[in-house]
């Protein structure tokens, strides 16, 4: 394999460390606000780069124009500049488009590297760097080259469930390389395209095509499921695999598709545990019935009864995953403050959070979707049809759609 630097990392995300493995550099200390709290490095040697994706395309990272039309970003000028990343329109406006703006850094810079930028109000944020695809780009244009590489990147990263999923890079820029590991043993897929700007067609040339391992070790928000409004589409369609029209590096990935020359393989692993974003605020949408978990009466009361109704926006359809324990969480109503519990029966309430076993809930992934078992009751969050307002209860988990759900991230802190 060749001699290029893998590093593995811990990069905390509001004080929380989530685990990743990417070579992130130095420490970047906030100077204002908490999107990005400081990394903690640990390194060892390889090729590729082991990487977490977790970046929710929802309301961040808006791609209708590509990132140079409406986010404040320019491809002539630095990030570094006014002109190059603004400050008072774009991404650096709202949470979630500073998340996007971690994520293009992270692909952008080196390790060792970092931007400092204010928002509108003029707090400091600083990002650090990683993976070096476009290093000049901090104070200067970035090439058409750099942009194929930043865009693969940064589709690599999307989940539109906001879930932190460990995942291996590969591809021939100096700062990924190339390589297989044994830990991820599934070609998820390949990504490639410039989402810079819009096409001549005037649809964003953002692609990905499948590999071999596409429909193995499904990860919710990931290739492979259901994906709503998702940036990227496979110009070949759907089931078109990579192999019968990328050009080949070895076994490992592939040198161009499609005309870019700059593609990014993402490896998946054969299995995981999924890891949430305490910054994120997430919907959770029943698989069965298609409605969204509510609080009754968008109450802020003790005993309310958690329900499934239709989606309307409002801060009692969203909640805060947030670690308990050892994969362990506790779902807390946006609106309310308050726990989504088990504790009478098969009712599902929400109450005061007391760290109690009724309130703590194990999430794993099923067949793309999350399964929510109750650490007390051992019985998982169930539809209970297709009523709209009908009540959500807990019942015996069996792999039926009715106790499967998805998340999405809606917002950030």
């Amino acid at each position: 394999m060749p001699a290029q630097a893998k590093h593995e990392v811990r990069i905390g995300w509001i004080s929380r460390a989530i685990w990743v493995g990417i070579g992130l550099g130095a420490t970047a200390a906030l100077v204002g606000c908490t999107d990005i709290a400081p990394d903690d490095v640990a390194g060892d040697q390889g090729a590729a780069t082991s990487e977490t994706n977790g970046l929710s395309f929802v309301n961040g990272l808006s791609l209708t124009n590509g990132l140079s039309g409406t986010n404040g970003l320019s491809m002539v000028n630095g990030l570094s500049s006014t002109n190059g990343l603004s400050s008072t329109n774009g991404l650096m406006t709202t949470a979630m488009g500073r998340r996007a703006v971690s994520y293009i850094v992270r692909c952008a810079l080196s390790s060792g590297n970092s931007l400092v930028k204010d928002d509108q109000g003029g707090n400091h944020y600083t990002y650090a760097g990683a993976l070096g695809l476009a290093t000049d780009w901090y104070s200067g244009s970035i090439s058409s080259s750099e942009q194929e590489l930043v865009s693969a990147c940064v589709m690599a990263h999307l989940n539109v469930a906001g879930v932190h999923v460990p995942l291996w890079l590969v591809s021939g820029a100096s700062g990924i390389g190339w390589g297989t590991s044994g830990s991820y043993p599934n070609m998820e897929g390949t990504f490639f395209g410039n989402i810079m700007s819009l096409g001549s067609d005037g649809r964003l040339p953002a692609f990905y095509c499948e590999g071999s391992g596409f429909s193995k070790g499904i990860v919710p928000g990931r290739l492979g499921t259901t994906l709503v409004n998702a940036p990227y589409r496979n110009p070949w369609g759907d089931g078109a695999l990579c192999s019968d029209h990328c050009s080949k590096h070895n076994s490992d990935g592939y040198t161009s598709c499609n005309g870019y020359n700059n593609p990014i393989t993402v490896w998946r692993a054969a299995s995981y545990k999924p890891a949430f974003d305490a910054g994120y605020k997430y919907k959770l949408i029943s698989s069965s019935s298609g409605l969204r978990m509510d609080i009754a009466g968008a109450s802020s009361s003790d005993g309310a009864n958690a329900v499934q109704a239709s989606d309307v926006g409002g801060a009692n359809q969203q909640f805060y995953i947030l670690s308990a324990a050892s994969s362990q969480w506790k779902i807390i109503d946006v609106r309310s403050g308050l726990a989504i519990t088990n504790r009478n029966g098969s009712a599902v309430t929400q109450n005061a959070y007391n760290g109690s076993a009724t309130d703590n809930w194990s999430i794993d992934d099923h067949n793309g979707h999350f399964k929510f078992i109750n650490k007390s009751s051992g019985k998982a969050l169930q539809s209970p049809g297709s009523s709209n307002g009908a009540s959500i209860v807990t019942g015996t988990y069996n792999g039926a759609s009715n106790t499967d759900w998805d998340l999405f991230a809606v917002d950030s802190l």
